[in-house]
């Protein structure tokens, strides 16, 4: 016989009760929201991210760049950036009439991606783009490795600048794992200062 209405809101209420009695405060926390901002850190934590995200960079050297184009939504392709700085700043050159360019000027936020598939550990980073124009800032921030593939640097190459807004990190093998619910990876987040550098 098909259960009335009240007995199934009853039920259900019910069923509710149960599950916030039952549910680990952790669980019930969990959101989208919360999983997008990322398992803050610690002091400490925070300098063994740093450490260990530098390290994925320098083993993984090239990195996806992740931009977004207003028709056809996020657009990957491999780069080849230089290291970081003491800010955590990464720095990349491109041909002037990519795609990317385009896409860099209409919208900023980028997220570079590397990945270390022999320690099966991997670094994001999101920022903002930002042109470098000043000659000498170019001519300072330059990386060799890119010169063979841009002969006349000042026409052929349009350097860019990633002010890092925040950084997430996974490496189980320094301890840096995701929230056991969520997946949420460990989040170092950068101050408004050191992003308008």
């Amino acid at each position: 016989m098909p259960r009335s209405g009240s007995a199934l809101r009853v039920g259900t209420l019910v069923l509710m009760v149960l599950a916030a009695r039952v549910l680990p405060a952790q669980a019930r926390a969990a959101s989208p929201a919360r999983e997008l901002q990322g398992t803050p850190l610690d002091s400490a934590a925070r300098a063994t991210a740093l450490r260990v995200a530098r390290d994925i960079m320098r083993v993984a050297r090239y990195c996806a760049l992740v931009t977004r184009d207003a028709s056809a939504g996020p657009v990957a392709r491999t780069i080849d950036p230089a290291p970081p700085d003491s800010l955590m700043v990464v720095r990349f050159v491109t041909n002037p009439r990519t795609r990317k360019v385009r896409q860099l000027a209409a919208d900023p936020r980028v997220a570079l991606y590397y990945f270390d598939a022999t320690a099966q550990r991997y670094a994001t980073l999101y920022g903002r783009a930002r042109v470098v124009t000043n000659a000498d800032d170019r001519a300072r921030r330059w990386h060799e490795a890119w010169t063979p593939f841009y002969p006349d640097r000042e026409r052929s190459a349009t350097l860019y600048e990633v002010i890092p807004e925040r950084l997430e990190v996974v490496s189980p093998g320094e301890g840096l794992l995701g929230d056991s619910l969520s997946w949420a990876p460990p989040t170092v987040r950068f101050p408004p200062a050191r992003r308008s550098r």
